[in-house]
């Protein structure tokens, strides 16, 4: 009787003992230390995203904007260094027939996909514009009034603007203080932002790796809700810019729907 009391405790023993690292893995892992580790030269991640933002008038009728984004974003050591875009607009009926009748040739254009490429400290756009014969691209600098290079890198690539998955620091804040659940395949959290007022849920894989965030903001003048989803982290990926024969640059292009040849910005704003 000894003999099994011992080997039933030996028993009871080992099998706590084992159980410790189960319970331990079972843990949400941080997602902030998974991205940082992601953060290496010729890696990247594909985005996949749909958004809508609604506008609010003072007569109750409303217009709203949709983009539809899949992107290619090329990760560096600390941020995210390039990418590549295509990208759909969505205009609803009311802002389209605003479009169609203040810019007709522009309304056309963005019934189409826009091609976006960001790299090298330059914006190479297709799609926008009527270009001369053999060329299908139009070029111009960064804007600098637009901060650095990797926060515009990531505004091409998405419309998250409230919550950047890329920046580790930013998402330890996010996170701080909020629980994960255990679902499906990794774990999933949720919040609400104070300024802009809204909510956002976040959901990652088993190691932590962002796999989809949405997020809804309201104000009194609109609301918008975006759906992003990640993809294929650590994939090996070098962006590059388009031929430079199809590259046309904006300071040399004729411009036929009014916009200031000697300011790029406008340009920007198009796709913006």
């Amino acid at each position: 009787m000894r003999r099994l009391l011992a080997l039933a405790a030996a028993i009871l023993a080992a099998s706590a003992l084992t159980a410790l690292p189960a319970a331990a893995q079972s843990s949400a892992p941080d997602p902030a230390q998974a991205v940082k580790r992601q953060l290496r030269a010729d890696h990247g991640v594909q985005i996949t995203e749909v958004s809508r933002t609604v506008f609010n008038s003072k007569d109750k009728k409303s217009s709203s904007i949709g983009f539809r984004y899949n992107s290619r974003l090329q990760l560096g050591p600390a941020s995210p260094v390039a990418v590549d875009t295509s990208m759909q607009i969505v205009l609803g009926p009311e802002v389209k027939e605003t479009v169609e009748e203040e810019f007709p040739e522009l309304g056309r254009a963005l019934e189409g996909p826009i091609a976006v490429t960001v790299v090298g400290g330059r914006v190479y756009m297709s799609g926008v514009y009527a270009l001369p014969r053999g060329k299908t691209w139009v070029s111009v600098e960064v804007p600098k009034s637009d901060g650095p290079v990797a926060k515009y890198v990531g505004e091409v690539a998405s419309q998250q603007k409230t919550v950047n998955v890329f920046d580790p620091a930013a998402l330890k804040t996010l996170l701080k203080g909020v629980t994960a659940k255990p679902v499906s395949g990794g774990f999933f959290y949720q919040g609400k932002f104070a300024r802009p007022k809204g909510s956002w849920r976040l959901w990652t894989d088993a190691v932590g790796l962002p796999t989809r965030l949405m997020t809804s903001r309201a104000s009194k003048m609109m609301t918008e809700r975006v759906d992003t989803r990640y993809t294929d982290w650590g994939m090996p990926l070098v962006v590059v810019p388009p031929p430079a024969d199809e590259v046309v640059d904006y300071k040399e292009l004729k411009d036929p729907w009014s916009f200031s040849a000697s300011d790029p910005q406008e340009l920007i704003n198009t796709v913006k």
